[in-house]
Formats: C-alpha cells, sequence, structure tokens
C-alpha cells in the first residue's frame, strides 16, 4: 500500500537538509508519496511547530507518518521517538512538538528510537528518524522500533480563565499574515460582542467582524477564526506589527456575564 509520508522541518525552503531526508525515504522499497507540509518554521521554535502540527497533520488520512524535525536539542539526551495519536504515526524529537496535537487526539502507543553509535550528532532527521520511518514503509510496526513510553513531553498551553473582572487570555499563535490567534475559544464569541471590544496587550479592538472584508483596510478587527478561537487581525495589514503583540501579549473581555471555560471547539 502506498502510503503518506508529510515533512516538517524549521531548515528552510530549498535546504539541503531536507533534501538528504527525502533521499533516505524514497530508499524504501515502497517510495511514499512525499508531503511538505512547511520548512519555514521560525528557527528552533518548538511551540510554533508544535501549533502547526497540532492543527495540520490530524487531518491526513488515517495511516500517514509524519516526520517533524525542530530539534534545537538534537545531540543532547532529549529522547527520539516514534508515536500513534488516532490514526496518524509521527517520528519526532520528544521535545513537547506533539504537544498541541495531544490536546486532540489522545496518545495510542509510544516508542522510544535507538540512536545508532555512526549517527550524526547533528542531523538525527537524516540518520535516526529517516531511517525509522523506511522501516515503518517496509512493513515494522513502531511497537518493535524500541522500548515502550507511556507519555511524551508536554509544552504549557495556558487557558483562558473567568476573573472577577471577566475572561483573560493570551495571544497563542501569529500566522504568517500577522493575525493574532488567541486562546478564547469561540464559545466566548457572544461573550465579546455583549462587551464590545476585546483588549489586547494595551489597545482595544472594537471592530467585531464576521470576516475580514467586512471592514475598511488598515481597521484592526477581532473574529472568530477557522481554527475554533477568537483571532485579532488588521485588514490587508499585520495586526501583530500594528498592535504591538506577540505570543503571550494577553488578551481579555471585560464584564457581561460567565459562561464555562473551555466549552467552545477544543483544539
Amino acid at each position: 500500500m502506498l502510503r503518506i509520508v508529510t515533512l516538517t522541518t524549521d531548515f528552510g525552503t530549498g535546504s539541503e537538509y531536507v533534501a538528504q531526508i527525502k533521499a533516505t525515504l524514497l530508499g524504501a522499497a515502497t517510495p511514499p508519496t512525499l508531503v511538505d507540509i512547511a520548512h519555514d518554521l521560525p528557527a528552533h521554535d518548538i511551540r510554533a511547530a508544535a501549533w502547526l502540527v497540532g492543527q495540520a497533520c490530524l487531518a491526513f488520512p488515517a495511516g500517514t507518518l509524519h516526520v517533524v524535525v525542530v530539534d534545537p536539542g538534537v545531540g543532547t539526551r532529549r529522547r527520539l521517538v516514534w508515536a500513534r495519536l488516532a490514526d496518524q504515526e509521527f517520528v519526532c524529537p520528544d521535545n513537547g512538538v506533539l504537544s498541541w496535537a495531544l490536546r486532540r487526539a489522545p496518545l495510542a502507543a509510544a516508542s522510544v528510537l535507538s540512536v545508532d553509535a555512526g549517527a550524526a550528532a547533528t542531523f538525527h532527521g537524516r540518520d535516526v528518524l529517516a531511517p525509522a520511518v523506511v522501516r515503518l514503509l517496509e512493513g515494522a510496526t513502531g511497537e518493535i522500533l524500541g522500548p515502550p513510553l507511556a507519555s511524551l513531553t508536554p509544552l504549557a498551553w495556558p487557558e483562558a480563565a473567568e476573573t472577577s473582572h471577566g475572561i483573560r487570555g493570551e495571544i497563542s499563535h501569529i500566522d504568517r499574515f500577522g493575525n493574532l490567534v488567541t486562546n478564547l475559544p469561540a464559545a466566548f464569541w457572544p461573550r465579546l460582542v455583549s462587551a464590545g471590544r476585546l483588549r489586547v496587550g494595551d489597545r482595544d479592538v472594537s471592530s467585531l467582524v464576521r470576516t475580514y472584508g467586512d471592514a475598511s483596510p488598515g481597521t484592526p478587527v477581532a473574529l472568530v477564526g477557522s481554527q475554533g478561537f477568537i483571532e485579532v487581525a488588521v485588514v490587508e495589514g499585520r495586526a501583530d506589527a500594528q498592535l504591538a503583540a506577540a505570543v503571550g501579549t494577553p488578551v481579555s473581555v471585560r464584564g457581561s456575564s460567565p459562561c464555562t471555560v473551555g466549552s467552545g471547539p477544543r483544539p
């Protein structure tokens, strides 16, 4: 059966490192269909990788293998793992890159991958992860690749919280357009409409819209994004620059009646 293998790295487009990983994968007895998810993630940014993997990888057909190489700890004592989440398989460093995916799908099984003595200490993607995928493509099961692992290393993902003044959250992701994805689930939208504005850092965003084209260019807007969370954008501009916001910048909705935190769509 022809299998899909996806690649997610911070190596950059046109990278010889990506080419070398692909060369190893295409050496399998039955070469896979290769899909590049991204190679332009911010260098060493495990959190950005975890968000992308959690949002993108679980949408693939059952049995897809995902190779994730965002690994600032390469060559250290951090583990390399195979993991199955729902009907998807992953090979990656155990450094938190699966944290967001694990919020959407439980860990079904995991194994620790061994590192051969000849593996380059600075390129485990080519010398450990890719060969493990070749073994999987040629019929091995993930469970036989190494000792079982009961849990994976987590990253902290702060939740929105109720306060005496309303709702408090933060920016959890910034996409390539500069849109600010908050950790306020869509279920809070009626609260935001009632309050009339979203506080982002020390700025208020009072234009609440259904989609970007509902306001004039340059206008900061809040809306429910496609990932199920409240987002802030600047129409035909960059909200991160205009509002001087970054991942972790606080957001808040003041007043209005309480509802259950986390009752909106799970990530």
